[in-house]
């Protein structure tokens, strides 16, 4: 067991970076949303409520400005075929194609789903949601049915829940909550457990950890240990925080700042 843990101890220390690039995209005004897909496209939304699709090679394949829905929160490109983008201010999830080309959408309020603060995809194409209204971890299909969700969380996680971010990795869902930590659930919405580690404000999976964004730094947290260790990448306290083949991004402005994981 101690030669495990120093082993592991080890894999978290030595992760390192190299010298930050920084990617501009001009026809961009302010970062709003960005995700990339497993091909390196890479989907952004500024301000001016546009969104647009540039390809792995950063140059701009096409884009899409419906200003009737306001700004984008959260895109989900995990199926590259077909995008799930939250405007939480309309509370509507808009579904894409690789080409930006509306395919449907669903009101959330039409559906009584009235304070939804966190959107994904699950693996089988339905939805994930945390409604606040709720207080429940929710899957829905794209008519709104309810197909898995949770006990009232207030009655798990205790009355300070401020959901940020919400994905579904390896039969697992995640919830990214600035005041505790991070919530596991298993595909049937179940709790599982808290990565507890108040004050993070975006967080992603790495294989056994989670890498966890405070402030300007980036720590790695590993599952199992469950100890967090300060990685050697700064990043802005603002922007939107993604990892994609071994980098990780950051939006700062117009630009994304990518360094190396390693």
């Amino acid at each position: 067991m101690l030669h495990y843990i120093l082993i592991t101890i080890s894999i978290l220390t030595s992760v390192v970076t190299f010298a930050q690039d920084t990617l501009s995209f001009p026809e961009v005004n302010t970062i709003t949303s960005f995700a990339m897909d497993a091909k390196g496209n890479q989907y952004i939304s500024d301000n001016s409520l546009t969104l647009y699709k540039f390809d792995a090679a950063g140059k701009r394949v096409t884009n899409v400005n419906i200003k009737a829905y306001g700004d984008i929160t959260s895109i989900d490109c995990s199926n590259p075929f077909e995008l799930y983008v939250y405007y939480h201010d309309q509370n509507i999830i808009v579904f894409y194609d690789n080409m930006l080309n509306q395919r449907g959408e669903i009101r959330l309020n039409d559906l009584y789903y009235n304070n939804v603060s966190c959107v994904a995809r699950s693996f089988d194409n339905n939805i994930w949601i945390v409604d606040l209204s709720q207080y429940k971890l929710l899957k829905i299909n794209k008519k709104g049915e309810v197909l898995a969700e949770s006990p009232f969380l207030n009655n798990i996680l205790g009355q300070t829940f401020n959901p940020t971010k919400l994905w579904e990795e390896n039969n697992n869902v995640y919830i990214v909550d600035t005041s505790n930590g991070i919530h596991q659930f298993d595909m049937y919405a179940t709790f599982a457990t808290t990565y507890f580690h108040p004050g993070i404000t975006d967080a992603f999976s790495l294989g056994d950890r989670f890498v966890l964004k405070q402030g300007t730094h980036l720590l790695a947290y590993h599952k199992l240990l469950r100890n967090p260790v300060e990685l050697n990448i700064t990043v802005p306290s603002a922007g939107i925080l993604t990892y994609s083949k071994a980098f990780v991004y950051n939006s700062v402005g117009s630009k994304l700042t990518k360094q190396l994981l390693r």
